[in-house]
């Protein structure tokens, strides 16, 4: 017998289907492969099907449906359902197992249904992890958390409590040993004078410095604090209600990290500036309308960290041992200050919305190693920040406005007033990161 090479047609809507011969040598049409699968993979898929039908002795067009297209055979179907599944649940990290998936563990596995995954898929994915980070292409962190979006799926496949994703009774991951681990970066944080020095350096957009000083003060999460509006701003009962976050990808107000609804106390010092800022806008919409842009903020707090002389090494050396720092980081200030203020654990973790005490821990301990001379947690803020500081380089002007179901302008706002092509303009253009 001939061996099918599969043959495919676009449908009108653009996606791609499969034509296949029937045992009688009948052709007939199957239901349209999802938007964007390439071609390449949908004439395989159409070659596998075709050969599927001659093996089986299809004569029924209903049968070859049915059987070769039977919804459970399908792991794009189940991978979908799984996805609409923990998206259902509040889950935050949905984009990340669907990149996990695509990038490292089909590439392993293979396209094969998850019901057919055994030990040895699941082996050699953790092999295949192993190499990645011997190689360096991916950190040893990175791959526990492939592995975790991987074993995920294997427990909800054997264990879900949602029936269509329960296709096997054995979990292939069970007994099989995850990722090495690798070595511990050095986490970073700020000291007290160094977010000083940063807030009180006027050449700083107003935007940042307040985002920062708002950042350690408050520590709360960056998807956190783009989601935070003046109606979750107590200033009567001095507190802050954390309850959602705003997810990157889709611009979606979700459920905050680990579900944990929290209230923070608003701390002495950050009290006059959220006075200011809630002042200046009639305390309506979010606290932080104009954000930094979501995948550069890291950069761009490390680059105006070296402009306003905050130039610390261990800030800006990434190796195997460091981790340069990120914006996440100013949280972790935040937190770190206060265990060495002395503040009492179990109020730590509630503040942080931390799930496991382990994670509190390991702020404690930092703070323990470096008390001397550590300066004063929480110092005042200084009057040009919560005034605006006239001759200050504009805020709004340096970022573009986030994508957020209260904001719907999406370009980058330019600061009146400054000339294109000038030493101010390009300053402006680089600061938006």
């Amino acid at each position: 017998m001939r061996k099918r090479t599969g043959t495919i047609v676009k449908t009108k809507d653009g996606r791609w289907q499969a034509m296949i011969t029937l045992a009688d040598g009948t052709r007939t049409r199957l239901e349209p492969f999802p938007k964007g699968t390439p071609e390449t993979k949908a004439r395989n898929k159409a070659a596998f099907l075709s050969e599927k039908a001659q093996a089986r002795g299809m004569v029924s067009v209903l049968k070859a449906v049915e059987v070769v297209l039977k919804p459970k055979d399908s792991h794009e179907t189940w991978l979908k359902k799984w996805c609409a599944d923990r998206e259902a649940r509040g889950y935050t990290t949905v984009a990340d197992s669907k990149g996990h998936y695509t990038k490292h563990i089909a590439p392993s596995i293979g396209d094969k249904p998850i019901k057919d995954w055994t030990p040895a898929d699941m082996r050699k994915l953790c092999a295949d992890l192993d190499g990645k980070a011997q190689a360096g292409s991916i950190a040893w962190k990175t791959a526990f958390n492939i592995w975790g979006t991987a074993t995920r799926m294997c427990d909800d496949a054997c264990a879900s409590k949602v029936e269509e994703l329960r296709v096997r009774d054995d979990n292939p991951a069970t007994g099989v040993r995850g990722p090495d681990r690798g070595a511990d970066k050095l986490k970073q944080f700020l000291y007290p004078s160094e977010v000083l020095k940063f807030i009180s350096h006027l050449p700083v957009p107003l935007l940042w410095r307040r985002l920062v000083a708002f950042a350690v003060y408050s520590y709360m999460r960056d998807a956190e604090i783009r989601a935070l509006s003046w109606d979750d701003v107590d200033l009567e009962h001095n507190s802050i209600h954390v309850h959602q976050a705003l997810e990157r990808e889709s611009g979606r107000l979700v459920p905050t990290k680990g579900m944990q609804n929290r209230r923070v106390p608003i701390e002495p010092n950050l009290r006059p500036l959220l006075e200011a800022m809630r002042k200046e806008v009639n305390g309506e919409g979010l606290v932080f309308p104009v954000y930094p842009v979501a995948e550069h903020t890291a950069r761009g707090l490390r680059d105006w960290l070296r402009r306003s002389g905050v130039k610390r090494a261990e800030l800006h050396k990434n190796s195997l041992t460091h981790k340069n720092i990120t914006f996440h980081d100013t949280r972790a200030s935040g937190l770190t200050w206060m265990a060495i203020r002395g503040d009492d654990p179990l109020k730590i973790q509630q503040r942080a919305g931390h799930e496991d005490f382990k994670t509190t821990q390991g702020y404690i301990r930092t703070a323990e190693a470096v008390r001397e001379g550590f300066g004063l947690p929480f110092p005042a803020l200084p009057d040009t920040l919560i005034s605006g500081a006239p001759g200050a380089v504009n805020d709004g002007a340096i970022a573009r406005p986030i994508v957020h179901p209260l904001l719907t302008m999406r370009n980058y706002v330019e600061a009146p007033g400054i000339e294109p092509g000038s030493a101010r303009h390009r300053d402006n253009l680089h600061s938006r990161t």
